[in-house]
């Protein structure tokens, strides 16, 4: 089965909707951002989680559902930024600089796997980022004096100024709402808009002078920074890595929460990540088979209501909107007919 990537074109919205979609937005980053001052510290935890994997599943989508490159080796730069910043800092690497060059070094990594990848089919695509994704889990598996093997690496220590539970939230939630509006930036700009062009029709894109292969690799290469810079953060308060942040399961988890949120939608994939880490953490303390409830609920929607759920939320206001609409045009004409 072939996923239709195309199957939820992006358009500009109104004026007005992105207004109050940003209005919308900003009212959520408030809420998260109070969320130390009324959350336990097992419930910050878990907020935190959402938030890093919000930051991946987006940028994955900027891939999936935005340019229309198929890629299930995400894990590659979200791990290897992780395991960037970790080798780093536990090596006595001063953790600013550290914290700057592990996104640029998933980058480079980017470039390389993007260099080869791109030049293939899309179903070959497809499988030789999967296939990056398993040879980095099994190399750093196998260099146990280098990155610890299965163990990972426990016991990072950040810097005493993020070491609060309070500071180390809000600094997790600051960068990874900044990293989220450069790339809404990006994909909003010029470059974004012959990223569209291209998904939607390469042929004719490629007539008006749009050099495919080009745009997909620096597209690759933003989506891999970005995905590092995730993995950075998620070292910010885990204080830990294991193999696991590079194997192909976690490269599907994002593209999952894309589905989940809807793929139209440029945060439905952080709306997806929510609902995924919840699930997960829920359905988890009842039995160990929770991926069979988030299996069922994706397959569910796939079938049912391909937006997900940020379209379902997105379409449920609209209709109450023309509903009451309508009801204004309705009130209006009968004061209308009495005059």
């Amino acid at each position: 089965m072939q996923l239709d990537v195309r199957a939820t074109p992006h358009t500009s919205p109104p004026r007005g909707s992105s207004v109050r979609a940003i209005a919308i937005w900003a009212g959520v980053l408030i809420v998260l951002a109070a969320g130390p001052l009324t959350l336990s510290l097992s419930a910050q935890f878990l907020v935190q989680t959402m938030i890093v994997y919000a930051l991946f599943a987006v940028a994955t989508n900027f891939l999936v559902g935005f340019s229309g490159l198929l890629s299930f080796g995400q894990a590659v730069f979200f791990g290897f930024g992780a395991y960037s910043a970790a080798l780093l800092w536990t090596h006595g690497f001063p953790f600013w600089p550290g914290f700057i060059i592990a996104p640029f070094m998933a980058a480079g990594v980017a470039a390389f796997v993007a260099l080869v990848s791109l030049r293939t089919s899309r179903l070959y695509f497809a499988l030789l980022t999967l296939g990056f994704s398993q040879l980095a889990f099994e190399i750093t598996d196998v260099l146990y004096n280098f990155t610890g093997g299965a163990t990972g690496i426990p016991g990072i220590t950040v810097p005493n100024a993020l070491q609060g539970t309070f500071v180390n939230f809000e600094f997790v939630l600051a960068v990874a709402a900044i990293a989220t509006l450069g790339l809404y930036l990006v994909q909003r700009s010029s470059f974004g808009l012959a990223l569209q062009a291209i998904r939607e029709n390469p042929l004719r894109a490629e007539a008006v002078g749009i050099h495919i292969y080009r745009h997909h690799v620096v597209a690759y290469v933003i989506a891999g920074f970005v995905c590092g810079l995730a993995g950075v953060l998620y070292v910010v308060y885990q204080q830990q890595v294991d193999p696991s942040l590079l194997n192909w399961t976690t490269s599907g988890e994002p593209v999952l929460m894309a589905v989940l949120g809807g793929m139209g939608l440029y945060l439905g994939p952080a709306i997806g990540s929510f609902i995924y880490v919840f699930l997960e953490q829920f359905v988890g303390t009842f039995t160990t088979q929770w991926p069979l409830l988030v299996g069922a609920v994706v397959l569910g929607l796939v079938l049912l209501y391909p937006k997900g759920f940020g379209g379902g939320a997105v379409d449920f206001v609209q209709m109450l909107r023309r509903r009451s609409e309508e009801r204004r045009g309705l009130s209006t004409g009968k004061e209308t007919t009495r005059t």
